[in-house]
């Protein structure tokens, strides 16, 4: 088996020993000129590859696009939303976006429907990226089973630029599907530069770094002017329970479509870092390296660091006890998700466009080939 998995990643730990073995770099070196973020800030971006290109590029005001994708995959939870922050970061600061939905890859990975996979990503994560605030007026958005004739032509001629070792040593003993999907995924990562090369990035959690690797190899020896993707790598959020975040757990995380009683339920049952007696708690104060309703916190709800830092000190030296950090929490968590769906209501007639209902011949089933919505995904879609 590889080291890291890209369809099966289970461990959270192990970074740094990850980022010795494949070279990935640390932020030290382009903190300078990374755009003014949290997780910049806080160390929930680590790691990168080839960034500095992208960066300097940037700056400059020239073109740049960042590369992510949707995998249809349960509820999609704050452990989904860090990827959609660090993306719309990037666009912020002047970067084109492509977001690509996995559909192909959750059909021959995921045993799931062709339909069933896109109603999800619609319904879950499409809808959830627009009120996030990603700006879709400046994104190339497309399903990979509507990609076009270009794409996937150009996804089997990456095929002669991998050796059959280079495959096996980065994935293991992959299954067809698996090998097609990886092919797929390299023309998304390259397909901004299909017809203008330019820097780019994929923001990505460590477990996608195979991916990124193959990509950067392909676009190094394929015939034509190819920049190398680089990449920028997150932390996993841990689970509320401690363990891995993951949407077939779902007590493991808060949805972003949670209703607040529901969020309050899951923070209430949420690990902490508290004493075992409220004597001891005074004492020995908290830990927040193993409270995950700090770490939510950090991640997502606290925006100023002096807000943030003040939580950590009262919580660490005993003063604030852990029903009062998930008391603080639940109140963060009902203003985020108060704001998150304000702003989906404002956006939904755009995201409504994807709906079943939603296509100008009537009432269809999203997993057929349909030459009206066909021509509707494959620009670039403004806002009505």
């Amino acid at each position: 088996m590889p080291d890291v998995d890209p369809w099966n990643e289970d461990e959270v730990g192990r970074i740094q020993e990850r980022m010795n073995r494949f070279g990935i770099e640390p932020l030290d070196d382009i903190e300078g000129i990374l755009p003014d973020h949290r997780f910049v800030r806080r160390d929930i971006l680590f790691g990168h590859r080839g960034m500095r290109p992208f960066l300097e590029t940037l700056q400059e005001g020239g073109r740049t696009a960042a590369i992510t994708g949707i995998m249809p995959s349960g509820e999609m939870h704050m452990g989904h939303k860090v990827v959609v922050d660090t993306v719309k970061m990037l666009q912020e600061a002047g970067a084109e976006v492509t977001l690509v939905v996995a559909d192909v890859e959750a059909y021959n990975t995921r045993e799931m429907s062709m339909e069933d996979a896109r109603d999800l990503a619609v319904d879950q994560y499409l809808r959830n990226h627009v009120a996030l605030g990603l700006d879709m007026d400046d994104t190339d958005f497309y399903f990979q089973s509507e990609a076009g004739n270009r794409h996937h032509v150009m996804s089997k001629k990456f095929s002669r630029y991998v050796t059959q070792n280079e495959f096996e040593s980065t994935y293991g003993d992959a299954s067809p599907a698996k090998v097609t999907s990886s092919f797929t995924q390299y023309a998304d990562i390259l397909r901004p530069q299909f017809d203008s090369p330019c820097p780019t990035t994929v923001p990505v959690g460590i477990d996608q770094d195979p991916h990124i690797r193959l990509t950067r190899e392909v676009a190094h020896k394929y015939p034509a002017d190819f920049h190398k993707p680089a990449s920028l790598y997150n932390r996993f959020m841990r689970g509320l329970t401690g363990g891995k975040m993951s949407s077939s757990q779902p007590k493991s995380y808060i949805s972003l479509t949670d209703s607040v009683e529901e969020a309050k339920q899951k923070i209430d049952d949420a690990k902490t870092g508290g004493q075992d007696s409220l004597e001891e708690h005074r004492r020995k104060g908290g830990d927040v390296s193993e409270d995950m309703v700090f770490e939510l916190l950090a991640y997502h709800l606290v925006e100023d660091d002096a807000e943030l830092e003040r939580i950590r000190r009262e919580y660490e030296s005993g003063e604030m006890l852990s029903g009062e950090l998930k008391r603080l929490q639940r109140a963060e968590s009902r203003s985020s998700s108060l704001n998150t769906r304000e702003r989906g209501r404002k956006r939904s007639r755009w995201s409504n466009r994807f709906s079943r209902n939603a296509c100008s011949e009537g009432p269809c089933s999203l997993a057929t080939p349909c030459p009206a919505r066909n021509s509707m995904l494959i620009r670039r879609l403004p806002f009505p």
